[in-house]
């Protein structure tokens, strides 16, 4: 025979109502964040901005130049020593603007990425290959902010790749 108190059921009640409630508490605000994360194809982004073709042509321009450069320089020298410091510095003078390219391109694919995120309500953004599951992706958004930013129109080929 069991005895029961009376009183020791409604605790038992207000306790697992206590629990439910900062169970639910603590569970919503994740499942309400988890709709705030976005992410880009940020590899596409790069490729796809609207300077792309132009920076990368004038990166060639300088790469012909700076070789035209070591060339001449080259044929005063006498020792295999000092072609070899000559290659090694104009190496490192194309390293330095070819990181200026892309430092430039990567700034401005950021503050977008930013811009658009922060109008659509979303706090965290992922590149797309650490998304397993859920999230919003924002490549095409932030494709036409950044096309809209030069006052064009994202190109068809480009359209195309989005669907």
């Amino acid at each position: 025979m069991t005895v029961k108190f009376k009183g020791v059921s409604s605790l038992r009640r207000q306790t697992l109502g206590i629990m439910l409630v900062l169970l639910i508490a603590l569970v919503v605000p994740h499942v309400a964040s988890a709709s705030t994360i976005g992410y880009v194809d940020f590899e596409f982004l790069f490729y796809a901005h609207p300077e792309y073709d132009a920076k990368n042509a004038d990166l060639q321009v300088a790469a012909e130049e700076l070789y035209l450069e070591i060339e001449a320089k080259a044929e005063a020298l006498e020792t295999q020593e000092e072609i070899d410091a000559l290659v090694a510095s104009y190496e490192i003078q194309f390293e330095q603007i070819e990181q200026k390219v892309r430092l430039d391109l990567v700034t401005f694919i950021l503050d977008v990425i930013k811009t658009v995120a922060e109008a659509q309500g979303i706090e965290t953004v992922l590149p797309e290959s650490s998304v397993i599951y859920g999230g919003v992706n924002l490549t095409a958004p932030v494709i036409e902010s950044m096309y809209g930013s030069y006052g064009i129109s994202v190109p068809s080929s480009i359209r195309e790749l989005l669907q």
